[in-house]
């Protein structure tokens, strides 16, 4: 893999895309303004290491299993079926998957990894410094729940390591239902190895390319979103400080292959 394992893990993408596994008629190391399910077709079978993901969060199932999303201010407005989305993330990947949701779709996400056949663990990520609204009157909301799934064999790189997860949650935020990207390159670092493959179906403002490239994975992730889609790219340039090409489509990377 040369260059690409040698610390530190900031890299040029053009030397990350280098070392890039095959995944035509996608190129690794971009984000592409598609939806995912418009985009899982285009992954091979087995073909990503990781997914760490998060779903849009202002959601309730639906008898068909489906997403709705409910108002909320500067949220994503999102409509997918649960069922077919979690389908397509395990046809691909052939590691472990993370994903972050709400509380209401737990259930759901871990019955189906289960039938899956993946190792399931219900992951707390802890908020050392919660919001205090309400604070006065009601318990604060100082955690988010993430679902993990592993299939056997996959990459962890850790020992003993308890489910609860504690970060702060960051003062400046591109996306409402933003991550702490400390967080999500550790869970980068625990589920993969240096120069493999994470998908992120639901980019938002683009924390696992980022975590990624501070790791040294290659990535690929999809965003609905123009206007976020457009920030996450900016955030790349801004806090990686390497340059980063932008396709607007999957079908512009196809007409290069």
């Amino acid at each position: 893999m040369g260059p690409l394992l040698s610390p530190p893990f900031f890299i040029d993408l053009a030397v990350m895309r280098k070392f890039a596994p095959p995944l035509a008629p996608l190129l690794p190391d971009e984000i592409y303004n598609l939806d995912c399910m418009d985009g899982f077709p285009l992954i091979p079978d087995k073909s990503v290491d990781l997914i760490l993901t998060d779903i849009p969060y202002s959601v309730v199932n639906r008898p068909s299993n489906g997403l709705r999303t409910l108002t909320k201010k500067k949220a994503d407005r999102s409509t997918f079926e649960l069922g077919k989305f979690l389908e397509e993330s395990v046809r691909v990947c052939r590691g472990s998957l993370y994903i972050f949701c709400g509380t209401e779709q737990v259930s759901f996400i871990r019955e189906f990894l289960v039938r899956s056949k993946l190792s399931t663990r219900l992951l707390i990520w802890e908020k050392t410094n919660p919001s205090p609204m309400n604070g006065q009157s009601i318990w604060l909301s100082g955690i988010e729940v993430c679902v993990f799934g592993k299939f056997r064999g996959a990459p962890f790189n850790e020992h003993c390591r308890n489910t609860i997860l504690r970060y702060p949650s960051g003062k400046s935020k591109i996306h409402p239902t933003q991550k702490p990207v400390e967080m999500f390159e550790y869970l980068v670092t625990v589920s993969s190895d240096p120069g493999d493959l994470v998908l992120d179906p639901c980019m938002g403002s683009g924390t696992t390319a980022l975590a990624c490239l501070r790791s040294g994975r290659h990535f690929i992730g999809f965003e609905k979103s123009k206007r976020f889609y457009q920030e996450s790219l900016r955030r790349l340039r801004n806090g990686a400080g390497h340059r980063h090409q932008i396709r607007r489509t999957a079908r512009q990377a196809g007409d290069h292959s």
